[in-house]
């Protein structure tokens, strides 16, 4: 039996999986660990499209479902954190986006779901910040920021990763 996707969601894979491989890889420090985490959320995400799509920020949705797998592979030292002048996940993860991976703002502001204003915002912020602790505004290569939704209550559940469905 053949599975169709919706073309809705297909287009949004192939808008975003490049971000969130780069993001994950960033967080994680390993391919393998990067794509397992893409297609998980990716896999989810099938599952829950309608719900997501009727959401008034459907990549924001998205971005904390791909947040929430990197979570959970992540490494749980903590490394890098102490660099970092205190942020919100959110800041720091527009950080990473423009200044590690060097996604524009207009990019940053698509893949996480949130305005461009509020992408420029964050960045001004982080700088700041950086200027008052005197530290450098970097992300340890397998930090993973803090995060509102943690393991057991990820849109996952505890279940074990959806087939891929990872588009190459």
């Amino acid at each position: 039996m053949a599975i169709t996707l919706p073309v809705a969601y297909t287009a949004f894979c192939l808008q975003h999986q490049s971000a969130y491989l780069r993001y994950a890889h960033y967080r994680l420090g390993e391919w393998g660990a990067a794509r397992t985490c893409v297609q998980g959320a990716l896999g989810e995400l099938v599952t829950m499209w309608p719900q997501m799509m009727g959401s008034a920020r459907p990549s924001a949705v998205a971005w904390q479902v791909l947040r929430a797998w990197v979570a959970a592979a992540g490494r749980p030292d903590g490394a890098g954190r102490a660099a970092l002048p205190p942020l919100s996940a959110v800041q720091t993860d527009t950080v990473v986006l423009r200044h590690e991976l060097r996604l524009p703002e207009p990019a940053i502001a698509s893949v996480m779901g949130l305005d461009e204003g509020t992408v420029t915002s964050h960045l001004r912020y982080a700088a700041r910040a950086r200027v008052s602790t005197g530290s450098l505004v970097r992300a340890g290569t397998h930090a993973v920021a803090e995060t509102s939704l943690t393991v057991a209550s990820s849109p996952s559940r505890g279940l074990p990763p959806p087939s891929p469905v990872f588009l190459r």
